[in-house]
C-alpha cells in the first residue's frame, strides 16, 4: 500500500475529515439560488451526485493499486507529462484554498472587522494553518475531530433557535417544483455539482493514508451523504427564514438568517456563532488543500513539503487578494467562471482520462501475460 510517507490516518478521521471539508464554506456562502424554493431539492439531488463521486474516487484508487493521485498521473501519462499535470493539480489546490480565505476575509469585513484590510485577515488566518500542515496529517485529523462537534452543533442550535423564534416560514418551500425541474437542473450543473462535491478530488491524495484502505469507500459515502443532510439542513433554514430571493437580500444567506433569531429578548445577535462556523470550516478545508498542495510539489521535487511551507503559504494570501477587486466579482467569478474553466477538467475530466488509461494498461498486461502462459 502507498501511503503518504509515515503519515497514517483512521476511518473515522477521514470520515470527519471530508464531512467538514464538504460542509466548510458551503452553509454560509450558499450556493444553487437559481433553484429558488426548490434549493433543498437541488441540494439533496447535488449530495447524491455527490455519493457516486466520492465512491468513484475510491474506484480509481483501486484499480491504480491504491496509488494516490500523484503517483497516477505519472504512473499513467509518464513521467514528463505527469508531473506537470501534478504542479497543475497543486496550484489548483492552493488556488481553491487562496478562494476559501477570500470568502472568510468577506465575511470578517461585512461582520465583525469592517474596517480592516481583507489582507491582514487573510495573513492572520494562514498562521494556524501554516502550524496545523507543518505538523502533518495527523495533527490535521485530531484537529478536525475536535472541531467538528461544534461546527455541526452551532448548525442545528441556530435552526432550533430559528424555529423557538418563529422566524422559520414554511411557506417559503412551497410550491414544491412549482417552476419545474429546470432551475433545480440550472442549480445543479455545474455549480452544486463542483461545489462541494467536486472538490473531494482532494482526498485522493489523502485516501492513501487511511490504515484500512478497503473501507475508504464506504466511509467516504457515509460523510458525503452526512455533508448533504445539514447542508440541505442548512438550505431550508436560509429559504424558510429569507424567502426564496437570497442573494439579492445578501452574500452571507445563513448569517443573515441567524440575525433574525430574538428568544425571549435575551437570545439575540448569534449570527457571530455562523462565523465562527465559517472561520473553523475555512480553517480545515484550507489546511487540506494546503496539504494536497504541497504533497504535489513533495511529490515533484522529492523535496520534503515543510521546506515550502514558508514560501508556498505567502502566496495564498496574494492570490486571495489579487484574484477579484470586490466580493461581487469574487462570487461572479466562483460561480460562472471557475466551474468551467477549472473545476470540471481537474476534478472529472483529468479523473476520467486516468480510469480509461490505467483500464488499457491493466487489459494489455492481462493480455500479455495470458499470451505468455500459452506459450
Amino acid at each position: 500500500m502507498k501511503a503518504n510517507g509515515n503519515e497514517k490516518i483512521s476511518l473515522w478521521q477521514l470520515y470527519i475529515l471530508i464531512t467538514i471539508f464538504s460542509i466548510g464554506t458551503a452553509v454560509v456562502v450558499g450556493a444553487g439560488e437559481e433553484a429558488r424554493q426548490d434549493l433543498w431539492i437541488a441540494e439533496l439531488i447535488a449530495a447524491s451526485v455527490g455519493v457516486m463521486i466520492v465512491y468513484s474516487y475510491y474506484y480509481l484508487i483501486t484499480k491504480a493499486d491504491q496509488r494516490n493521485l500523484y503517483d497516477m498521473l505519472t504512473y499513467t501519462l509518464g513521467k514528463v507529462i505527469g508531473n506537470m499535470i501534478c504542479i497543475l493539480y497543486a496550484l489548483y489546490f492552493l488556488y481553491i484554498a487562496s478562494r476559501n480565505i477570500r470568502d472568510f476575509g468577506e465575511l470578517m469585513k461585512v461582520t465583525i472587522l469592517p474596517v480592516t484590510p481583507v489582507e491582514v485577515i487573510s495573513i492572520v488566518m494562514m498562521f494556524p494553518v501554516l502550524y496545523t500542515v507543518y505538523l502533518g496529517l495527523e495533527v490535521l485529523a485530531r484537529v478536525t475531530e475536535i472541531i467538528s462537534p461544534y461546527i455541526i452543533g452551532i448548525l442545528i442550535v441556530v435552526g432550533v433557535l430559528l424555529f423557538f423564534s418563529g422566524e422559520l416560514q414554511f411557506s417559503h418551500l412551497l410550491p414544491i417544483l412549482g417552476d419545474g425541474f429546470r432551475p433545480v437542473l440550472n442549480a445543479l450543473f455545474p455549480t452544486l455539482i463542483t461545489f462541494p462535491y467536486g472538490e473531494v478530488i482532494v482526498f485522493t491524495v489523502i485516501m492513501t493514508a487511511v490504515t484500512r484502505f478497503t473501507y475508504t469507500g464506504k466511509v467516504g459515502i457515509a460523510a458525503i451523504a452526512t455533508s448533504g443532510i445539514l447542508i440541505t439542513f442548512s438550505n431550508v433554514i436560509q429559504v424558510a427564514t429569507l424567502g426564496v430571493d437570497l442573494k439579492v437580500r445578501t452574500l452571507f444567506p445563513l448569517m443573515t438568517a441567524a440575525r433574525e433569531i430574538m428568544l425571549m429578548q435575551f437570545i439575540d445577535r448569534v449570527d457571530i456563532l455562523v462565523v465562527f462556523i465559517l472561520m473553523c470550516g475555512v480553517y480545515i478545508k484550507v489546511s487540506v488543500f494546503f496539504y494536497a498542495g504541497l504533497k504535489g510539489i513533495e511529490y515533484v521535487f522529492k523535496i520534503p513539503y515543510q521546506k515550502f511551507i514558508f514560501p508556498v503559504i505567502s502566496l495564498i494570501p496574494f492570490f486571495a487578494v489579487l484574484s477579484s477587486n470586490n466580493i461581487v466579482e469574487h462570487f461572479e467569478e466562483g460561480l460562472q467562471i471557475v466551474p468551467y474553466i477549472l473545476h470540471l477538467p481537474m476534478q472529472f475530466g483529468i479523473p476520467l482520462l486516468l480510469f480509461v488509461i490505467i483500464l488499457m494498461k491493466k487489459r494489455k498486461k492481462n493480455q500479455s501475460m495470458s499470451g505468455g502462459v500459452e506459450t
